[in-house]
């Protein structure tokens, strides 16, 4: 539509887009008309100058009568100045409604493919570049539906329709000004695509930039430990000399496209349009009226010509980001949400879930992450996944939480194939208490009722009392509406964890996903933890994704996974007998503990 992508603009976009070219292409006729009628007034009051001095015209006959000025055209001109008044009204008022709804649309666009992306594909993009996206990047469509989608037309307009008015009231000032004006979209045009080129750099390295900066922020305290702040400082600084390189090479382009046009084009028009005016007026071809108009109405082309410099500018930079937004919401969802899934079982009842020769490859990658893996967990029963860092314990975590399709193979809940299911009911159905907790910015309170909205103080206080909280809330001034910080930043370590943990524990699904929750809690603490991990996990389905080895004595089965694939599987007991990958890992751990009690 109008050469945009229809996902960046709404009906009412197009509305107002429509409202501002319309009252925009009206403001150039009743330019033409107010012009006209203040020649009419020229001639009316040098008709009454010759009257009253007895002078005599030899030029072009004066198509007026003297007159009352005031009674006869400023009714008309006052009408005229409103008319124009308005629609300028009208053409701006549409301009910017239509540049509102763009951006506060393409915001949603840009959230729905975030959500619909999931943490499986954006964990590994940068989420600065997202951000600055949405944000900053999405500021510059402003200036495309604002200054360059509607005016660009009503500028490419302008001229020919000054021109045509010119022509008629006098054809050989039109055909002068006629002549310059195929110069403007030939010049605008051999510098498109340069500006093109260096407009695109410019907002790769704006988002890099943008990424670069908030992951200094975000990870000060590692900066400063290592003494890297000062260095992180440098490196900024010197990615921002390069984008301030290129701005200035747009700017660059964007001044010599304004010179150009106000000194070739601009002035020249306007010099030939008086210049050739007068001398047609001298010889008595033109009227002093006339010629007014035809000056006033070349004074308006000059306008415009510098106008396009702008227009292009602007527009340029809108383009380069809705081509970054659509490449973005191009990218294909690793779910296929069927319409119509159905819900499972009852809340609250055990579930089971199988894998079933799961195949998983990210994108831009040649090897499967997880390759014909197969798994499962039985109502009530713990089962520990183990393997090295990299091995695709993650990965099997947001395949059964839906983040993320296998390619091939199925997930089965209750027997069910996860694609006949809701992605609603499947998430229902899992809580997961990650290693490293995510925690929004806000309260105590609003952080466990994501788990359950209509929670009561009741039930958040017995979540934080079995998530061992209590006694951090009891001494906290604010209790409940204690604030987090930003990512959790003003809790310790353990404090988050344990938040993280009381909020699985308010939402009470099925199935239980433990990623090493105990990993960030001190040894006097963990003994509590793992009582009310105990409570958490009875009667449930559980997967304990375990780092330490001694996490994973609670464990009905154990599952080994190396490089994708499933290694071996069973009991505690046979996997010792077995001699595998469990034995070994199991025998470094007991070396490593005698030589350290050896060295004690």
């Amino acid at each position: 539509m109008l050469g945009v992508d229809d996902r960046l603009i709404t009906p009412d976009t197009m509305k107002w887009v429509r409202i501002g070219l319309f009252a925009g292409l009206a403001t150039v006729p009743a330019t033409i008309v107010l012009y006209y009628v203040l020649g009419m007034a020229v001639d009316s009051a040098y008709a009454q100058y010759l009257i009253n001095t007895g002078t005599t015209w030899a030029g072009k006959a004066i198509a007026v009568e003297a007159g009352n000025l005031a009674v006869t055209y400023l009714p008309w001109l006052v009408a005229l100045v409103l008319l124009k008044a308005g629609l300028s009204w009208v053409f701006r008022t549409g301009q910017f409604r239509a540049s509102s709804e763009a951006k506060l649309n393409v915001r949603d666009q840009i959230y729905k493919q975030v959500v619909s992306l999931g943490p499986g594909i954006l964990g590994k993009r940068r989420t600065g570049e997202i951000a600055n996206t949405a944000t900053e990047g999405v500021e510059y469509l402003d200036y495309y539906f604002s200054v360059y989608f509607v005016q660009i037309w009503i500028a490419i307009a302008i001229p020919f329709f000054l021109c045509a008015a010119i022509f008629w009231i006098d054809p050989i000032v039109g055909w002068w000004m006629l002549a310059g004006v195929p110069l403007t979209p030939l010049f605008v045009g051999s510098s498109a695509r340069g500006f093109r080129r260096i407009s695109g750099t410019n907002e790769e390295v704006k988002n890099r930039n943008s990424a670069n900066y908030l992951d200094s922020v975000q990870g000060m305290s590692t900066l400063k430990m290592f003494n890297h702040a000062m260095r992180r400082g440098e490196q900024i600084q010197a990615d921002n000399e390069v984008q301030r390189k290129v701005t200035m090479k747009l700017l660059l382009v964007a001044q010599v496209q304004f010179v150009f046009l106000e000194l070739g084009f601009a002035l020249f028009s306007t010099a030939v349009a008086m210049g050739v005016s007068l001398y047609r007026v001298t010889n008595g071809f033109m009227t002093p009226g006339e010629a007014v108009a035809v000056i006033l109405l070349s004074l308006e082309f000059s306008r415009t010509l510098l106008l396009i410099g702008e227009f292009f500018f602007a527009g340029a930079l809108g383009r380069e980001v809705a081509a970054s937004v659509i490449k973005f919401l191009n990218e294909k969802a690793p779910v296929l949400n069927v319409q119509g899934a159905k819900r499972g079982g009852a809340r609250g009842k055990a579930v089971s879930v199988e894998l079933k020769n799961v195949t998983f490859t990210y994108p831009n990658t040649e090897e499967p992450a997880i390759h014909n893996f197969s798994m499962k967990l039985i109502p009530g029963e713990t089962v520990a996944l183990i393997g090295k860092s990299g091995s695709g314990k993650t990965t099997i975590t947001n395949l059964m939480l839906r983040t993320l399709d296998p390619e091939s193979g199925e997930i089965l809940f209750d027997g069910i194939p996860e694609q006949e299911l809701s992605l609603d009911w499947i998430r229902e159905q899992i809580s997961l208490v990650p290693q490293d907790p995510f925690l929004f910015y806000g309260t105590i309170r609003e952080n466990l009722t994501m788990a359950k909205e209509d929670a009561t103080d009741e039930e958040l206080m017995a979540a934080i009392t079995a998530a061992e909280l209590k006694t951090f809330i009891d001494a906290s001034p604010d209790g409940l509406e204690t604030k987090v910080g930003d990512q959790g930043m003003a809790l310790s370590g353990g404090q988050a964890q344990r938040l993280a943990i009381a909020r699985a524990l308010l939402k009470d699904a099925p199935i239980v996903i433990l990623d090493e929750p105990t990993s960030q809690i001190d040894v006097e603490t963990e003994a509590l933890l793992n009582r009310a991990l105990e409570r958490l996990c009875t009667n449930k389905t559980v997967l304990l994704i375990a780092h330490r080895l001694s996490t994973i004595e609670r464990a009905d089965r154990i599952v080994v996974m190396e490089q994708g694939r499933l290694a071996e599987s069973g009991t505690r007991e046979e996997l010792l007998a077995k001699g595998g990958i469990y034995a070994s890992m199991i025998q470094t751990k007991n070396d490593i503990e005698a030589a350290a009690a050896a060295a004690g």
